[in-house]
């Protein structure tokens, strides 16, 4: 036998108990199912957020936006001077053009003929906005802040409610989600005739949601929904 069919065979060896080695741990390998889970819990709100809005008109962008921030600065002060603390008033206040135009048509009669013509109005204004959180939910504060706004020149309004520290929450979020995962889990293997094993993986996916309880969902006010989201992989068995 030559050097090289030897070499060849040798190879071609080596190949094959490759092959085997994969397809033997392919077979051990046990059957998965990765169901999703989804879990959420309602709790109480620590922090409200009012959402304050100023406007100006001016043709001159740079003269509408130094009014703007002055009429925002009086508001603040308006808002300091009744007790709303710096850390409250969120930074990286918003700012927004708005533009609209409205065409209408005039029509007069000049030497028995109908002339018509169109007028056309244009029209901008300039937003400021800026967000304002309170570390409470009492309505009356809540109230007190907004008309204190509103009095001092700015659009006002309640803009939803919030957790200052959301992590038990979202503890608690994430151990439902992991519960309803192994429920979805159990239903499609029992479908399939099949029972579950160990788990084999785990992971959370996404940020956790946390939004205002509303009449959509719990029906309460000053509320919180946190929902969280995980994957999980369990093991079959058959």
């Amino acid at each position: 036998m030559k050097w090289s069919d030897a070499l060849l065979s040798i190879v071609v060896l080596f190949g094959i108990i490759f092959i085997v080695v994969l397809c033997a741990e392919a077979a051990a390998e046990s059957p998965s199912l990765t169901v999703e889970g989804i879990g959420t819990v309602t709790v109480p709100a620590d922090t409200a957020s009012i959402s304050i809005s100023v406007t100006s008109s001016n043709d001159n962008m740079t003269t509408a936006q130094a009014e703007a921030s002055r009429k925002m600065s009086n508001v603040i002060d308006a808002l300091k001077a009744i007790g709303v603390k710096d850390d409250e008033i969120m930074s990286g206040q918003s700012t927004g053009v708005t533009s609209y135009q409205s065409t209408s048509k005039v029509c007069k009669v000049v030497n028995n003929t109908t002339v018509c013509e169109n007028s056309t109005f244009e029209a901008s204004s300039l937003e400021r906005s800026a967000v304002v959180r309170l570390r409470t939910v009492d309505q009356s504060r809540i109230n007190e802040v907004v008309e204190a706004a509103k009095s001092a020149g700015a659009k006002a309004y309640l803009a939803g409610y919030g957790l200052g520290d959301a992590s038990k929450a979202v503890a608690d979020a994430r151990q439902k989600a992991v519960a309803n995962a192994k429920e979805n889990a159990q239903q499609m293997a029992s479908a399939a005739g099949v029972r579950l094993g160990k788990v084999l993986e785990i992971s959370a996916y996404g940020l956790p949601d946390i939004n205002m309880a509303g009449s959509y969902s719990s029906g309460q006010t000053g509320m919180v929904d946190v929902t969280s989201y995980v994957i999980v992989t369990y093991e079959i068995v058959t």
